[in-house]
């Protein structure tokens, strides 16, 4: 790379990815000038000369494609004063390095660096800002030299957790990871948590695959938000136990399975929600204990809904309701719920478009309403007085998953306002494809394969009906 191209990369925003498989100092002075993140693709060696030319440079600095790091290559891109450096190309670091690394203000990413001595984590000890490591164990000793890194640590694949002092100081962070840890004992749980007088640390996400009472009940008193990120089964007693503490969120990302006793414990937890992300169909009793406190609940992966006291508990949640979007089935008790809402918040953002059914007038009329895009593209069936209700939506509607037509449901979606896809449809009776002549929007009809004559003439009468080829 020349100067002069260097200098022309400067005209660009934002972020730079670079081809070069050279960089000369005079270049690399230049490019430190750019204001956006820098990122060497393919760049496999570095210059002590050019490293240290790098250092005006204040932003992200990225190279993947570094395999080794010379001590002097270290020291000329530690004399950088801000910015972040990845350099998680490489996996192995000398002493020499990691000294010459902890003289750099800014965060290092050595994320493929996953065998750490104590002599290495004491060389990296002074060191100010963020330190990622690919560890999956530690020994003591090198878990204690850790413990005395100025800056935080991130060791997102460390897999064992015993060191009190290690877990005192990654606990020192206010959003933690330890995603590929699957158990810690209560001495742990209790390091990770803050010093006495310290306010709750704000978000933690744990790969514990079980979960004993006294480790859950350190964790819901030491952070604001917790996220099991590997517990697939949550025993009554550690539930009662996370219940035992206020919190903002408690979170279960693959969960599969929760008692009513469980359910009931963290329902009257003093928690502003409880977030399911796997779990896809519980039963009425689950629901009823999942309804019977105050707590708010969402749950991603929901099939199903049929309490009308697990529908209020989903329904009064602020925000957001995208999670309800696999829901296939709804009783009628739990769609009265839904259609009984007046805030804002819940039905403008609640379209339910996995329903395979909906029979509930109210709720439908409630849909249409509050959608100008509706998507309720997984229902086969149209009952007459629920195409009634929808008929009154003004905008998009996709019913393109409806199989057949009545001559009703035909007549009343006739009048409706908008952009109609009835493209699910195959075969249509000779009333309704009269009814539906009379549309007043656009409706796709793309999938008919069966019409008679009279039909087909019926549908061709209406310019915005679009019809398969074959039946134009």
């Amino acid at each position: 790379m020349t100067v002069e191209q260097a200098t022309e990369l400067l005209k660009r925003p934002n972020a730079l990815r670079l081809g070069v498989t050279e960089l000369s100092p005079e270049a690399a002075s230049v490019l430190a000038g750019f204001k956006g993140a820098l990122s060497f693709e393919v760049l496999s060696s570095l210059s002590p000369a050019a490293a240290a030319a790098l250092s005006p440079y204040g932003g992200e600095l990225n190279l993947p494609g570094l395999k080794t790091l010379a001590p002097d290559v270290a020291a000329g891109l530690a004399k950088r004063e801000h910015g972040s450096l990845i350099l998680q190309g490489i996996t192995q670091v000398s002493v020499e390095a990691a000294k010459a690394l902890a003289d750099y203000k800014g965060n290092v990413n050595l994320a493929g660096v996953k065998e750490i001595t104590a002599d290495l984590a004491a060389a990296f000890a002074p060191h100010a800002g963020m330190l990622v490591l690919g560890a999956t164990e530690v020994s003591d000793d090198t878990a204690a030299a850790l413990a005395k890194h100025v800056g935080g640590i991130t060791l997102g694949a460390l897999a064992r957790l015993t060191s009190t002092p290690l877990a005192r100081k990654l606990g020192e962070q206010e959003r933690l990871s330890l995603n590929s840890v699957t158990s810690i004992t209560k001495d742990i749980a209790d390091a990770l948590g803050p010093r006495a007088g310290e306010k709750k640390h704000h978000v933690l996400g744990i790969g514990l695959k079980e979960l004993p009472a006294d480790v859950a009940e350190s964790l819901a008193h030491g952070w604001e938000l917790t996220y099991f990120t590997a517990l697939l089964d949550l025993s009554a007693d550690a539930a009662a136990a996370l219940a035992k503490h206020r919190t903002s969120h408690l979170g279960f990302n693959v969960l599969e399975k929760l008692s009513p006793e469980a359910a009931r414990s963290l329902a009257h937890a003093p928690t502003l929600l409880v977030v399911l992300y796997g779990l896809k169909e519980v039963s009425p009793e689950v629901e009823l204990a999942m309804g019977s406190g105050p707590a708010s609940w969402q749950v991603w992966a929901l099939t199903k809904i049929t309490k009308a006291e697990f529908a209020t508990a989903l329904v009064k949640r602020q925000g957001p309701h995208r999670e309800l979007d696999k829901v296939a089935f709804l009783s009628d008790e739990a769609a009265g719920v839904f259609a009984a809402d007046s805030s804002d918040a819940a039905l403008k953002n609640m379209q339910f478009p996995g329903l395979t059914s909906l029979t509930h007038v109210p709720l439908s009329a409630k849909l249409a309403i509050r959608h100008k895009d509706l998507k309720l593209a997984k229902l086969t069936a149209l009952p007459d007085d629920v195409a009634k209700a929808l008929a009154t939506q003004k905008g998009r509607l996709d019913l393109s998953g409806v199989q057949s037509l009545s001559a009703e449901a035909a007549k009343a979606l006739a009048g409706h306002e908008g952009e109609l896809k009835l493209d699910g449809v195959k075969e249509i009776s000779d009333e309704a494809a009269k009814a539906l002549a009379q549309a007043v929007g656009a409706v796709s009809l793309g999938s008919l394969e069966k019409a008679s004559p009279a039909a087909a003439a019926a549908l061709k009468t209406n310019t915005k009906i679009l019809l398969p080829a074959k039946l134009k």
